[in-house]
């Protein structure tokens, strides 16, 4: 699994991340840290909610997010397929259709772009108060 990333010094990871400001937020763990389902899916029980509401992940560089709910910042999650060898990145539609975005995304999670699948996904659309 890890075979693909010999050129990397750091391992890939899997997880959540909002983009603001073109910096990536993210709760982040190696891949290697935990088991496939039944399905040879990697993900983590990273929550969005719990990471923004209980433990302000933008805080201390975005306070004036302290008003802002979780779904109105750019989000995604970062699983891996044991079957497919790619990591599968759903987010909402302006991570998805940006090049820019995707790259600080695969670079915070030290990922290769070419093992990468980007899904658009309705569940990380952006609501606005």
């Amino acid at each position: 699994m890890l075979e693909i990333y010999k050129m990397k010094t750091k391992l890939p990871h899997i997880g959540i991340f909002w983009v603001y400001k073109s910096t990536v937020l993210a709760k982040a763990m190696p891949l290697n840290s935990t088991e496939p389902d039944s399905l040879s899916l990697y993900d983590s029980d990273f929550s969005h909610l719990v990471e923004w509401e209980e433990h302000r992940i933008y805080l201390p560089c975005f306070p004036e997010l302290i008003a802002v709910e979780y779904q109105e910042v750019s989000r995604g999650r970062i699983i891996y397929s044991g079957n497919s060898k790619f990591f599968k990145i759903y987010a909402d539609r302006k991570v998805v259709q940006s090049v820019e975005l995707q790259t600080l995304v695969c670079d915070k999670f030290n990922l290769i772009p070419s093992q990468c699948t980007w899904k658009l996904d309705k569940h990380y659309r952006i609501f606005s108060s």
